[in-house]
């Protein structure tokens, strides 16, 4: 079994998804030979608690992984990976992501688990050098003194994960179940990724001026956008990023199709989360539940249990992943009585999914601050509330903290421009019943999650901040 998570993908920028562009060939050949997930929803739109979720199976109220500081992982639900090795498997993880290292406790269950960002004893001095600059000079000082190529270092090396991913399976003697995390598509980007861009003035201008850490939350400080110029920048860079993640899932495809794997091996490849381009106001990931954030790509492959080019309309939650990898990891055959959300019967007419899937978002305080401070004018609005959704295939109902809700027709208004709460009360009511059950489904409480969970150190913390994630 082998998870691929291209960080910060959002469905309808995958080509397989109906993008008008080719920026994910080799994904689209692995959906062509596989099963498509038209709608999976991810439980949260910001790393930690969707790779949290995928890790056990809960949704973030119940893993606690949720707040709105950097935290290690509580240990008091047991990993996938652990379930893994339990049923015979060898284990192992290559993360790019800074949220999933050995620094935050992610590494329990894997016989082998690759920081591939671990710092070395150079960049671990510099970012302690960075992090006391920032807070003595400030964050321009500490910004200027990085390159693009030190600024996008924090997101690893794709092309070297798959390197080492595929010599660990050919070292395995036993069924393997790997994760691979690829952060291509996450800012800051890459200036060598113009396929989509070239490099026009406008592209020099934005990497020059606006590809640095908090250039999303700057535009959300100010409560505007960026010019329709810069906007096509943006969104030709991400897409050119984009390209270079499927081209190395394209080498590993057919690494595995050399070495006679490719059958044998359940495939995924996902995203913990999409990415925003100034939708509903929001840049980059969090503060919205909206399919541009919540909506990501979800593809199965393995022919035993999906036929090639199968597409699936029913709603999934993305962390079904996790029971449909035990559903199969005793003997290979699944196990659905067991494990009802398992996957592998999507296709099949008695299968119809899930009826609604859940979302959520907390209250962000530390990054409204920082909006706060870049301007004092800033009104935060619905972002000063914890923000929890339900979504079925014809509507999305949105809540934030119990003070006012939103109602999305998803049919008639599929980029969820208007909401039509005033008009639908009893669809309000029904959803909102359905909302109100799941947030009281084994939550995880306060107490427990200050028990368990301790801040980061401040290295892991300064790069965190390059990729945006700590203001």
């Amino acid at each position: 079994m082998l998870i691929i998570i291209v960080d910060s993908l959002r469905a309808d920028r995958a080509s397989c998804y109906g993008y008008d562009r080719s920026t994910t060939p080799n994904i689209d050949r692995v959906a062509a030979e596989g099963c498509l997930f038209e709608t999976a929803i991810t439980a949260a739109p910001f790393s930690p608690a969707s790779y949290a979720s995928v890790f056990s199976g809960l949704y973030p109220h119940q893993h606690g992984v949720n707040g709105d500081t950097v935290r290690i992982w509580p240990d008091t639900w047991p990993r996938l990976p652990e379930l893994m090795r339990q049923h015979g498997y060898s284990t192992f993880c290559i993360t790019n992501n800074s949220f999933v290292t050995q620094a935050t406790n992610t590494a329990t269950g894997f016989d082998v688990f690759i920081d591939f960002r671990a710092p070395t004893r150079y960049e671990r001095a510099r970012d302690r050098v960075l992090h006391q600059i920032r807070k003595g000079i400030g964050d321009r000082l500490a910004d200027a003194l990085s390159s693009n190529a030190q600024q996008c270092s924090v997101k690893g090396d794709s092309a070297e994960t798959v390197r080492r991913a595929c010599a660990l399976m050919e070292d395995s003697h036993r069924p393997f179940f790997g994760l691979l995390i690829l952060m291509d598509p996450h800012t800051p980007y890459n200036k060598t990724r113009t396929s989509f861009s070239g490099r026009s003035s406008a592209v020099r201008e934005f990497l020059r001026r606006r590809n640095y850490r908090t250039m999303w939350a700057d535009l959300m400080a100010a409560n505007t956008g960026l010019p329709t110029e810069m906007l096509a920048v943006a969104r030709d860079l991400y897409d050119g990023e984009v390209l270079h993640a499927d081209a190395c899932v394209g080498k590993l495809m057919q690494w595995l199709r050399q070495q006679g794997l490719i059958d044998n091996t359940i495939i995924a490849v996902a995203s913990d989360h999409g990415e925003a381009f100034g939708e509903h106001g929001v840049w980059g990931h969090g503060f919205s539940l909206n399919d541009c954030l919540t909506r990501v790509p979800l593809i199965l492959r393995h022919p035993k249990y999906w036929r090639p080019g199968t597409r699936c309309p029913h709603l999934v939650q993305l962390h079904d992943l996790h029971p449909t990898c035990l559903s199969v990891a005793g003997n290979g055959t699944p196990h659905v009585d067991e494990y009802p959300t398992c996957l592998t019967q999507a296709g099949t007419p008695q299968w119809t999914g899930r009826e609604v899937v859940f979302s959520q978002f907390p209250r962000q305080s530390k990054t409204l601050k920082f909006m706060h401070d870049r301007n004092p004018e800033h009104e935060p609005g619905v972002w000063n509330h914890a923000m929890w959704a339900v979504r079925s295939h014809d509507w999305r109902y949105v809540e934030y903290d119990n003070t006012h809700c939103e109602l999305f027709d998803l049919s008639g208004d599929p980029n969820e421009t208007e909401s039509v709460h005033h008009k639908h009360p009893a669809v309000c009511d029904e959803l909102r019943a359905q909302l109100q059950t799941h947030r009281l489904d084994r939550p995880c409480t306060p107490a427990a999650q200050d028990e368990t969970m301790q801040a980061v150190d401040d290295v892991v913390a300064e790069r965190l901040r390059a990729l945006g994630y700590i203001e």
